[in-house]
């Protein structure tokens, strides 16, 4: 990924049809409710989920067209070098995809909005896949 959370603008989403900042908090939180219990995803992250919630808060509010929140506090968002040391493979992508996808869906009835934030979201998890089982990830770890 580039260092501009909102470098794609042809695929953009308004930020309110998500239900503005406010809205982007209420999913994001839904989200890290979930991920404690979470066989694949709980490992990953730190058990006090309080900076993951601001990080991901403020990275949505930018990516979705809102104010430069991850930015001005965190820098560019270089998420695979800021991922690096978590162990992601392909389950892992698809078990975040999927609990991104489901906390959005118990706020919002949109199928529409859900698709596209999938589409938006898809590459960039992708993007995340660190760990290959039918690879050397020397580099990781193997």
């Amino acid at each position: 990924m580039s260092s501009s959370p909102t470098e794609n603008a042809a695929e953009s989403i308004d930020l309110e049809r998500l239900g503005g900042e406010a809205g982007v908090r209420r999913w994001v939180d839904r989200f890290y409710d979930k991920v404690p219990a979470h066989p694949l995803l709980g490992p990953l992250f730190p058990p006090d989920l309080t900076d993951s919630r601001d990080k991901q808060w403020a990275f949505f509010v930018e990516f979705f067209g809102g104010e430069r929140r991850y930015t001005e506090r965190y820098g560019p968002a270089f998420l695979r070098f800021k991922h690096r040391k978590a162990r992601i493979g392909q389950p892992e992508r698809d078990a975040w995809m999927e609990l991104m996808l489901a906390s959005l869906r118990e706020q919002t009835g949109d199928e529409s909005l859900i698709a596209r934030v999938a589409a938006r979201l898809g590459p960039i998890a992708t993007n995340m896949i660190n760990h290959h089982p039918d690879k050397k990830d020397a580099q990781y770890f193997n």
